[in-house]
């Protein structure tokens, strides 16, 4: 499990020596510009986000395609010349592992580039080996293709054959690109490669003792997704759909409480606290854009470190960058520090150091503690085996100053014990009879933590 992970969109993140990339120029279609972001370019800019507190790197592709994206796989056996070929993925893996960072490829399974060799010999030879890979209504023209992009022929996972060349055996895919250093795959559009290859890519993983496993792409409700023997994590974008609701008036209080305790509740535990809890990503417009109050934000931030699972950033969300949806989403990343949002860099260093500090926020259950009459708040526990790790979270989920007792049906939250904000932005408060009073002003996020010892010669956590 991480405690936090920084995601990379290669193209756009930092030229050769860490140097920062271009714009497309005004008229250019930037789905097809590249700004020439490199391996070797992250390499030097490791130092920024090991300083942020991630110790797991997730890269959008880096094999061979024509696209700036590179979901146009041609060649599963080659990182991509134009950042920097196999010398610069094996500097960028010695460079990970020197820092004990994870490193995690996307791995792209469903379909392929139409450059791909697979799909140009099944397109050449309707009876060659390769042919059985796709899926033909008629040769060579008519054929399966991911939402309907004809660029993008899928893959027939269906054949025995297909599944072997991706994930069974030291050959395949998945496994040699683990030894060759990767942790850990992100496989994109898991709902379309279907729950059986999840188990496969799982398998793999494990044969090769991936400590960061296989996360899907599951834009969905994820339970069969992580049941036992598929995927290890997701992309918990149920997480992003429900707290973004939130803040955006979409949702209540009180339905957000709802879609948080029953994800909680119905999903692998091991999953859970591993899924990574995503505000944005290049999939999505930044929180930024998205999210105008600067204060909904810090809301959104807060959860997203708060709740059970693994908080990610998309690069530039640290600093601020703003960006719609794509391809804006996918703006070069901005590296003159003097146009940096300095204090939200620190808000998420001081949010990661929290998590690995408080074990209840890295591995601890959720316990929802609903407040029927507080409508606007959001209120749950962190718990783990020792009581006194217990993390309480009490969130303002309105733009207007909020006062309330909150009642907590924990066992060990007991009479006089006096609560600290581990976010210092809400005053300290005493438990009364297993309840106490808080203020938050708009948008606020309190995570009172016990505080024991502060009475001489009394412990109130003593057994």
């Amino acid at each position: 499990m991480r405690d936090l992970v920084y995601q990379v969109f290669v193209d756009r993140f930092a030229g050769p020596e860490g140097r920062p990339l271009e714009a497309p120029p005004a008229g250019v279609d930037p789905w097809k510009h590249h700004c020439g972001g490199t391996l070797d370019g992250i390499t030097a800019r490791l130092p920024h986000i090991v300083g942020l507190g991630a110790d797991a790197l997730y890269l959008t592709p880096i094999f061979r395609a024509p696209s700036n994206h590179k979901y146009d796989t041609a060649s599963f056996d080659e990182v991509d010349p134009r950042f920097g070929g196999e010398g610069a993925f094996n500097r960028l893996a010695a460079a990970c592992k020197e820092k004990k960072l994870g490193l995690i490829l996307d791995g792209v399974f469903n379909h392929v580039g139409e450059e791909h060799a697979w799909f140009r010999e099944a397109r050449a030879n309707a009876g060659s080996k390769r042919a059985a890979f796709f899926r033909f209504q008629k040769h060579p023209d008519e054929y399966a293709k991911w939402r309907g992009f004809g660029h993008l022929p899928e893959l027939d996972l269906s054949r025995p054959e297909v599944m072997a060349a991706l994930f069974d055996g030291e050959s395949s895919v998945a496994r040699k690109w683990l030894r060759r250093g990767a942790t850990g795959w992100r496989l994109d559009c898991a709902n379309d490669i279907g729950l059986d290859a999840c188990s496969r890519a799982a398998e793999a993983a494990w044969a090769e003792r991936a400590p960061d496993g296989v996360v899907g792409e599951v834009m969905t409700w994820a339970e069969d997704w992580v049941a036992d023997g598929r995927l290890d994590a997701v992309m918990n974008y149920w997480f992003r759909e429900t707290v973004v609701g939130l803040v955006r008036g979409e949702i209540p209080a009180e339905q957000a409480a709802y879609n948080l305790k029953r994800m909680a509740k119905r999903w692998r535990r091991s999953a859970l606290l591993s899924s990574w809890n995503v505000l944005a990503t290049h999939d999505t417009p930044r929180l930024a854009s998205l999210v105008p109050d600067a204060t909904a934000r810090r809301f959104c931030r807060a959860l997203s470190f708060a709740l059970p699972g693994t908080p990610l950033v998309y690069y530039g969300e640290e600093i601020g960058m703003e960006g719609g949806p794509d391809p804006d989403n996918r703006r070069p990343m901005i590296w003159d520090e003097a146009k940096w949002d300095h204090a939200l860099l620190k808000e998420i260093a001081r949010l990661v150091s929290l998590r690995k500090k408080h074990p209840a926020l890295r591995t601890g259950d959720h316990l929802p503690l609903p407040q029927p009459g507080s409508p606007k708040l959001l209120a749950f526990a962190r718990t783990t085996e020792r009581p006194e790790e217990v993390v309480l979270c009490v969130a303002n989920a309105s733009a207007e100053p909020l006062t309330a007792r909150v009642f907590a049906p924990y066992s060990f939250l007991f009479d006089a014990l006096p609560l600290r904000d581990l976010l210092e932005s809400a005053p300290e408060c005493q438990v009364s009879a297993g309840s106490f009073s808080i203020t938050l002003p708009p948008w606020g996020v309190a995570l009172y933590a016990p505080v024991d010892g502060t009475i001489p010669g009394y412990r109130f956590f003593r057994r």
